[in-house]
């Protein structure tokens, strides 16, 4: 190699270590930079240095919205949970749409099977959000996936325990609160940190095959209550207009006893009246008697009693 090519060769080598050393520097800076995040005020996160969770605390280890830093991207592995977030999901497991018939296989067919022997498809849409970020974060691979395998398995156990009527009728709201309770147990169970706030059922028809039977189970179902709700009424109009007329009957029975007794007091009054003068005069009190119930008689008969000076018998004068 020659003096040129040599002097060349020095000075391109310079060139290479200079810019190198900003190019390290650079990279240096990127990746310290990197290690800056920012969670969401809808989000929590966690960190994991090494796939350990950095912090001794629950507050330590959860960090809340704002700007945080960690190490760089090789060490430290952020984990943003959307805390504040509903979740939504569709359980379409038992479920193949209106009308569909069930397969010939056992594990294509998707049905239930309710108490009493009816088969059934439900779709059923739940609801739930984050409750707990650092089991979320730690022992969750898919949970959805989870979410959704406990709901189906615990609509195949409580149907099990209900019959159709229940199921289509009163029943409904029952059965949703006890899958989303059992559901909810297992889910904390398996440190999940996932909540439940609603499982609703969206849709309950038959499979094609016996469409036709379960229409007449619902049309039944509806008539049953209907028929019970109108016994209801007519119970209730009839104890009513019963009530109303007991009450009636008792103001007037208390009527006529009070007008029976204020006649009963009088002729009580009268009685001892008459009976006092009679102690005193026994005679004149019969005659007076005697003469007033004749001419209370005479005077309904329309005759007329004379009685004479001197004493005489009294004369009966008729018309």
């Amino acid at each position: 190699m020659d003096g040129k090519s040599f002097e060349i060769f020095t000075q391109t080598l310079s060139y290479i270590i200079k810019y190198f050393k900003w190019v390290v520097t650079g990279a240096v800076v990127l990746i310290l930079l990197s290690g800056i995040y920012r969670v969401e005020s809808n989000e929590a996160a966690v960190v994991l240095r090494f796939g350990r969770l950095v912090g001794n605390t629950g507050e330590q280890q959860v960090k809340q919205p704002g700007l945080h830093f960690s190490l760089p991207f090789f060490i430290d592995e952020v984990i943003k949970i959307p805390v504040q977030t509903v979740h939504e999901k569709e359980i379409t497991t038992h479920y193949g749409g209106e009308g569909k018939a069930v397969a010939s296989t056992i594990e294509n067919s998707g049905y239930l099977l309710t108490g009493d022997h009816n088969i059934i498809l439900i779709k059923a849409k739940i609801k739930f959000k984050i409750d707990d970020v650092v089991q979320y974060a730690l022992y969750n691979d898919n949970p959805e996936s989870a979410v959704s395998g406990i709901i189906s398995g615990e609509l195949v156990r409580s149907i099990t325990h209900m019959d159709i009527d229940s199921i289509l009728t009163s029943g409904k709201a029952e059965l949703s609160f006890r899958i989303m309770e059992n559901a909810q147990r297992l889910l904390n169970e398996l440190n999940t940190g996932i909540l439940i706030t609603n499982v609703e059922l969206t849709d309950i028809v038959p499979p094609a095959e016996t469409k036709e039977y379960f229409e007449e189970v619902i049309n039944a179902s509806v008539n049953k209550q209907t028929a019970i709700q109108q016994a209801r009424e007519y119970a209730a109009t009839t104890l009513l207009n019963a009530e109303s007329s007991a009450n009636s009957y008792k103001q007037e029975a208390i009527h006529i006893q009070a007008e029976a007794l204020t006649v009963v007091r009088a002729e009580i009054a009268e009685f001892n009246g008459v009976y006092e003068q009679y102690i005193k005069d026994p005679q004149i009190i019969i005659s007076g008697t005697f003469r007033q119930r004749v001419s209370d008689i005479l005077a309904k008969m329309g005759g007329t009693v004379i009685i004479p000076a001197g004493g005489e018998a009294p004369v009966i004068v008729m018309p």
